[in-house]
C-alpha cells in the first residue's frame, strides 16, 4: 500500500485524502515518502527554534517509549469501533505478547531491557509484521473504553455516537502557499474533529485539563487540524478533546477547544473568533513557510530582537526571587 501512496504523491497529485487506517500510524510517521511534510508536532517545535524544527523533520524520531505503545493500544481499538464497529481491525494489526520472565524474580523484564526488547523483535517477525501489546494493554484500553461506551449518564450516549457516524486515522497530505502539510485526527465526522487524549487522575477536570494545553500545546495541534480541515472541506469544524483517565477509575470528559483554537458559528461557515492557539498557529506557519522559501533555519537567536548595532546578543535577567538571597558576611 506505502508503494502506491508513493506514487501518487510522488505525482503531486495532492490534496490526497486516505482510507481509514488506510495507511499505518507508523508509515504516517516515519515512512520516508511522508517525510517531507510538515505535521503539527513538528510545527510546534519552531517554538524551540526553526533549526531544532527542521532537524526533527529531516531526523524522524523512531524510537517508541512504552507510553507510546500503551497509548497506540487504546487509540488503535477505538480506531477499530469507528471504522468496523468491532476489534477486527485491531485484531489485524496487533497481536498479544507474553515478555519473557526473569528467572530469578520470575517477574516479566521491563520494556526497555535488551530481553524484552529481543524477544519482542522475534515474535513480531513470526507475527507477519503485527506490533505487539501485552496483556495488560489490551485490557486496560478496553476497560477505558468500555468507560467511556457505557461508564457515564451523562457522556458515553455522545461518545457512542461519534463513533457510530465518525471516520478514524484518516490521512490528510495537501499544499498550503507552496509548502507541503499533513494531518491525522483521531477521529471526524461532518461536523467536528475529535482527539482522545489518555491523561493522570483528576487531570480530565477543566482547572486541570488546562495545564495540560499549556503544557503540550493541544490548542496548537488543535487549530492546526480545524484549519487543514477547513482547506480541504470549506467548512470550519468544531474540535474536542476527550480527556481520559489511564488509571482506574477512567473517568473522562468532553472539552470544546473553542476558547483556545478558532471559534467558530454554529453553521461551521464562518470563524467567530481567532484565540490563542489560533494566533500562534498563524505566526508559526508565516514563518515556516518563510524559512521554507529562504532554506534558511535560524537557531535561538531568532527569538533576540536586533539592537541598533543589529546585533542579537542576550542579557540574561537576575530573577527577582534569586536577587532577594544576597547576604552579607558581619564579623566583629
Amino acid at each position: 500500500m506505502e508503494e502506491i501512496i508513493t506514487e501518487t504523491l510522488s505525482k503531486t497529485i495532492l490534496p490526497y485524502i486516505s482510507g481509514p487506517n488506510e495507511i499505518s500510524n507508523e508509515d504516517y510517521h516515519n515512512a520516508e515518502s511522508f517525510k517531507e511534510f510538515c505535521s503539527s508536532s513538528v510545527l510546534k517545535l519552531m517554538m524551540v527554534s526553526p533549526k531544532y524544527a527542521r532537524y526533527c523533520l529531516d531526523h524522524p524520531e523512531k524510537k517508541q517509549s512504552e507510553a507510546m505503545s500503551q497509548g497506540s493500544v487504546y487509540h488503535s481499538m477505538l480506531a477499530s469501533l469507528t471504522n468496523c464497529g468491532d476489534l477486527t481491525e485491531f485484531e489485524s494489526e496487533y497481536f498479544v505478547f507474553d515478555p519473557p520472565k526473569n528467572p530469578r524474580t520470575g517477574e516479566p523484564y521491563g520494556w526497555s531491557s535488551k530481553a524484552y526488547q529481543e524477544a519482542m523483535q522475534a515474535e513480531m517477525g513470526s507475527h507477519g509484521g503485527k506490533l505487539p501489546c501485552s496483556e495488560a494493554e489490551k485490557h486496560t484500553a478496553q476497560s477505558m473504553i468500555d468507560e467511556l461506551l457505557n461508564g457515564n449518564p451523562h457522556l458515553s450516549r455522545t461518545v457512542q455516537h461519534l463513533i457510530e457516524i465518525g471516520s478514524a486515522e484518516q490521512s490528510h497530505f495537501l499544499e498550503y502557499q507552496g509548502q507541503k502539510f499533513k494531518y491525522r485526527p483521531d477521529l471526524k465526522t461532518a461536523k467536528k474533529i475529535i482527539d482522545w487524549k489518555k491523561t493522570r487522575i483528576e487531570y480530565p477536570k477543566p482547572e486541570k485539563w488546562d495545564r495540560e494545553i499549556i503544557k503540550y500545546n493541544y490548542h496548537i495541534s488543535a487549530a492546526f487540524y480545524q484549519f487543514f480541515e477547513f482547506l480541504l472541506t470549506g467548512k470550519w469544524k468544531d474540535f474536542y478533546w476527550i480527556a481520559q483517565e489511564d488509571e482506574e477509575p477512567y473517568d473522562f470528559l468532553i472539552h470544546n477547544a473553542a476558547e483556545w483554537t478558532y471559534n467558530i458559528d454554529h453553521s461551521g461557515s464562518q470563524i467567530v473568533e481567532m484565540n490563542t492557539g489560533a494566533l500562534m498557529l498563524t505566526k508559526l506557519l508565516e514563518y515556516w513557510i518563510l524559512c521554507c522559501e529562504r532554506d534558511q533555519w535560524p537557531g535561538y537567536s531568532i527569538f533576540l530582537q536586533p539592537d541598533w548595532k543589529n546585533q542579537r546578543i542576550s542579557y540574561p535577567n537576575v530573577p527577582g526571587w534569586y536577587s532577594n538571597q544576597m547576604f552579607d558576611f558581619f564579623d566583629k
